[in-house]
């Protein structure tokens, strides 16, 4: 704790002298939100998820947290799908760092050529595939089906706005052993809500998008999965499958002690260009 409050003190002396640069001020305000935000008891019970969130290629700390999930169950076969990625900033990159293997699916995803050289690489050894395809309801099993990942997935991260609850629901048969799925964090998660499904739709930059984590982790509950956590900027929940819960997790499926409200402020953090090395 004297080691926190040290920290906090020098954060607020550098804000106060700064006056140098916005995003130099922004990110030093933003690490002071994260130090007192994860003083909460409840971030530091036994089996608790959030003391390993780490921010490395996620957008948030979802790195940190999937790979704490996995090191509990252990990796299986190395087998990921992120519907709704980009390249640089995205849940699975540090799984490829790692030895996994997958598929990318986001219709907005760069030509070939375009993306940066260590995505190539592995998308010619055979490890990344990429789907530049629109996802909705209707045609997300398909696309997995087709491109070789409709079975024995050890991750699939869903994030696609505002149809994304209704893909996860779609998807839940497919069975991987973990889930990452964003909610709606700015309504609560005792409301039974989701955004009226429309296979053309896409997030107008409203609240009104995905659904909330009640009715998420309802859903999951029923499809054979609780969740065990959930990012503390309010974007992501994670889902592990019953037969793997065991006693490794805290609370599972109790969706009103992990949820988190919107914090898209923690994503202000100043730091160097994010850039995916190369693997000899």
């Amino acid at each position: 704790m004297k080691q926190v409050l040290a920290k906090i003190g020098q954060v607020k002396a550098n804000i106060d002298i700064s006056g140098i640069s916005s995003a130099r001020s922004a990110s030093l305000l933003c690490e002071l939100v994260e130090l007192q935000l994860m003083q909460n008891a409840k971030y530091h019970e036994p089996r608790a998820l959030m003391p390993f969130r780490q921010k490395i290629f996620s957008q948030y700390g979802q790195d940190g947290m999937l790979a704490e999930i996995f090191r509990r169950i252990g990796e299986g076969g190395k087998r990921f799908v992120e519907i709704g990625t980009a390249p640089a900033e995205n849940n699975t990159n540090l799984l490829l760092l790692r030895g996994w293997s997958g598929l990318w699916v986001d219709a907005g995803l760069e030509e070939d050529t375009a993306l940066p050289i260590s995505i190539q690489t592995l998308m010619r050894e055979g490890k990344l595939k990429i789907c530049r395809k629109f996802v909705n309801r209707e045609s997300c099993s398909t696309l997995l089906s087709s491109r070789g990942f409709a079975e024995e997935l050890d991750l699939l991260s869903i994030d696609i706005d505002y149809n994304t609850h209704h893909v996860f629901t779609e998807l839940l048969p497919l069975k991987p052993r973990v889930f990452s799925v964003e909610y709606n964090g700015m309504l609560p998660a005792d409301l039974d809500w989701a955004a009226p499904y429309d296979p053309k739709a896409v997030w107008d930059g409203s609240t009104l998008y995905g659904a909330t984590l009640g009715t998420i982790s309802a859903a999951a509950e029923a499809g054979g999965y609780s969740l065990v956590g959930c990012e503390l900027s309010g974007t992501d929940a994670f889902f592990v499958r019953h037969d793997l819960l065991k006693d490794l997790f805290l609370r599972p499926g109790d969706a009103m002690f992990h949820w988190e409200p919107l914090r898209m402020h923690l994503g202000q953090m100043q730091r160097h260009r994010i850039a995916m090395p190369m693997l000899e």
